[in-house]
């Protein structure tokens, strides 16, 4: 593992440090490969109940190291035609090590000290709870480059605070301190900037506390269910949208028809909506691309996970 990004583990807590302080934790290709073999190496650690991801230096994460140069690299050198293929080979390796710490079976808490911004703010989105210092600086730059927040950040972000005040900061590039990260609900806590490493340990401990596998199998349900709503368009707390176009409409004609065939008609709404197991393919559903169904009644169906 490389010593830009440092893992240390006194279970059940794992700490995660970004060492590179002299560029406030900026990322390189060496510090992008060395997240995903720290969330590697903590999820194959026995005894991890919690981790800590933190910078070194009493910074975060300042993005993109622009000095270190592209990470790119001899992708940008063939073709056009030849390049291309290649730049989304290595935007996608890049995504992952990112999805790979999102994917930690344990909950992952955010330190958040001075800087988080560009791919560090992408980064932060990465982990369940964040907690920030008075005074940081966030922001989500990309566009003033000429590029997008591709390492995330156009999906989790309006997972996170709704799409209306992502597309806000994304178009506009704005800078925002911890107060306005709280108030959006970037950030679960904001405290003096001395107090953040003993505040993130309080919160790890009063996690660790609890059951390990029902806190892990929450964390993926509700992993499964933001990967859902995403797929579907919808907010969470939101139903998904009915399907719409000729599909959707076909779909609704055959719920109706099933509802009259099984004698389900009549003014009370519970008794219309109770098509018999025979009609249930039948039901209007929207359906994402990872095959998950959500049904009329609200439930998400998935061929390898069954009903939730």
């Amino acid at each position: 593992m490389t010593s830009k990004v440092q893992v240390e583990i006194q279970a059940p807590v794992a700490t995660i440090t970004l060492n590179k302080p002299e560029r406030l934790n900026a990322l390189d290709l060496e510090v992008w490969e060395g997240i995903r073999e720290a969330a590697e190496a903590v999820d194959s650690a026995p005894g991890v109940r919690v981790v800590i991801l933190q910078g070194a230096g009493g910074a975060f994460c300042s993005g993109l190291d622009v000095k270190a140069g592209s990470t790119l690299g001899a992708a940008l050198e063939s073709s056009a035609g030849a390049a291309l293929p290649r730049i989304r080979h290595h935007l996608a390796h890049l995504q992952d090590c990112f999805t790979r710490l999102e994917r930690v079976r344990a909950p992952v808490i955010a330190a958040i000290q001075r800087v988080c911004i560009g791919a560090g703010m992408e980064l932060a989105l990465c982990c369940d709870i964040r907690t920030a210092a008075e005074g940081t600086v966030f922001a989500i730059p990309e566009v003033q480059l000429g590029i997008i927040p591709d390492m995330g950040g156009t999906q989790r972000l309006p997972r996170t605070i709704g799409i209306s005040m992502a597309k806000e900061l994304i178009y506009s590039a704005r800078r925002f301190d911890a107060a306005d990260a709280l108030r959006i609900g970037f950030v679960n806590h904001v405290y003096p900037a001395g107090e953040i490493p003993a505040r993130a340990a309080e919160l790890a401990a009063e996690i660790a506390a609890n059951g390990p596998l029902a806190v892990q199998a929450a964390k993926q349900h509700l992993l499964a269910r933001a990967r859902c709503l995403a797929c579907l368009g919808s907010r969470p707390g939101d139903r998904p949208a009915a399907v719409r176009g000729p599909q959707g409409r076909h779909a609704g004609r055959r719920g109706a028809q099933a509802r009259r065939l099984s004698g389900h008609v009549g003014s009370n709404r519970r008794r219309r909506w109770q098509i018999s197991t025979t009609s249930a393919r039948s039901r209007r559903s929207a359906k994402c691309r990872r095959g998950c169904t959500r049904t009329s009644s609200g439930r998400t169906v998935s061929a390898s996970r069954g009903t939730r």
